[in-house]
């Protein structure tokens, strides 16, 4: 009984408890900073694959009001593909600039408001694609 109780007296107990008090914010701050960058990046991809996908699209049109409605139909295509997180939005945008046809999408996240845990990236994602419009040589 006497060891025990000289042992508790000098303090061996509750150094893991202190270590792990100290060292958990910075544990769970390294894997919520994972988890939302990680979806951050998922997302961006998905945009940017969305804009692509939708400028290759345009290039079937023959005129600018039929590369519209396939960009259209593109993209209602694309969101039962891709659905959103719960809370997020997402818009686009098609039009033409010269020989260039532009596509622009923008996913906005949610924000879960954990700036002060992690540094968060942006809530709103966007990404642009471009294609040449060549002029029909017939024409």
């Amino acid at each position: 009984m006497r060891p025990r109780l000289s042992r508790l007296a000098a303090g061996d107990y509750g150094g893991a408890a202190v270590e792990f008090a100290m060292l958990a914010p910075l544990l769970l701050a390294l894997v919520a900073g994972g988890v939302f960058y990680s979806r951050w990046f998922t997302t961006a991809a998905e945009t940017q694959n969305l804009a692509s996908d939708g400028a290759r699209a345009a290039i079937a049109g023959l005129d600018d009001a039929e590369r519209l409605q396939i960009v259209t139909r593109t993209m209602d295509a694309a969101i039962a593909v891709a659905p959103l997180e719960k809370g997020s939005t997402r818009s686009w945008r098609a039009w033409r600039d010269g020989d260039l046809y532009n596509v622009s999408v923008t996913t906005t996240l949610p924000d879960y408001d954990l700036g002060r845990l992690v540094p968060m990236p942006p809530t709103a994602v966007t990404r642009d694609a471009v294609v040449v419009i060549v002029a029909d040589p017939g024409a």
